[in-house]
């Protein structure tokens, strides 16, 4: 290799690596590499055993680490073969993971997308007095996640689930008919592929809407 291709070679690399965060190293580029081909593989055992350590503010390369052990715990944690204890400790994985990428690196989408659906997959696993610790964050983030995305249908879902167990549950001292309201409203143009999911959420909408009198 000749001295100016060496040289362009390396200012190459330096600039992918000013791109992804000063804080990465080739190692951890690596592991994020091989995490990434595990969940192409749908490895979610080895994604959720993955050890990452804590992340840096900034680091985006850990962050992103971070968001795929929270996807790989979320997916271990939704095998049927597993007892109570184990399923618990899997969500508590995922909820802990995608916190903390989000927490390292707040504009990383797959950081805080995952720490949602972590939030959301241990909400519903939990018993009926437990179910407001992690509906209050769920609806901070999915409204959060809403404004980073505005034209993805997820983070809606997400939004419009947490508005109306934050009623059902009283996990809120907000209104009910306005929360109602604005939880119905963020069903509007459900997606194909998932409109059974939608129609059975707006459902609940309307009949918690009933019981609290409102004109929805």
């Amino acid at each position: 290799m000749s001295p100016a291709r060496f040289v362009r070679n390396r200012l190459a690399g330096f600039a992918i690596l000013a791109l992804i965060g000063c804080a990465a190293s080739p190692i951890a580029i690596q592991a994020l590499d091989a995490m990434k081909d595990q969940e192409a593989r749908s490895d979610w055992a080895a994604l959720a055993a993955s050890r990452v350590s804590d992340c840096a503010a900034g680091d985006r390369v850990c962050a992103q680490r971070q968001a795929l052990r929270s996807q790989g715990c979320r997916r271990q944690a939704a095998a049927g073969d597993l007892s109570e204890t184990a399923r618990r400790n899997f969500l508590d994985c995922a909820v802990s993971a995608g916190r903390a990428g989000r927490d390292a690196v707040p504009e990383e989408i797959s950081a805080r997308e995952a720490y949602a659906a972590a939030l959301f997959a241990r909400r519903q696993a939990r018993p009926g007095s437990e179910v407001c610790a992690d509906n209050t964050p769920l609806l901070a983030e999915a409204d959060a996640l809403r404004t980073l995305r505005p034209a993805e249908p997820g983070p809606r879902f997400l939004a419009a689930s947490a508005r109306l167990t934050a009623i059902a549950r009283a996990c809120t001292a907000d209104p009910p008919c306005p929360t109602l309201a604005a939880a119905r409203a963020l069903l509007a143009d459900p997606p194909a592929n998932a409109a059974s999911e939608w129609q059975a959420l707006a459902g609940g909408i309307a009949l918690t809407a009933r019981r609290f009198s409102c004109p929805i």
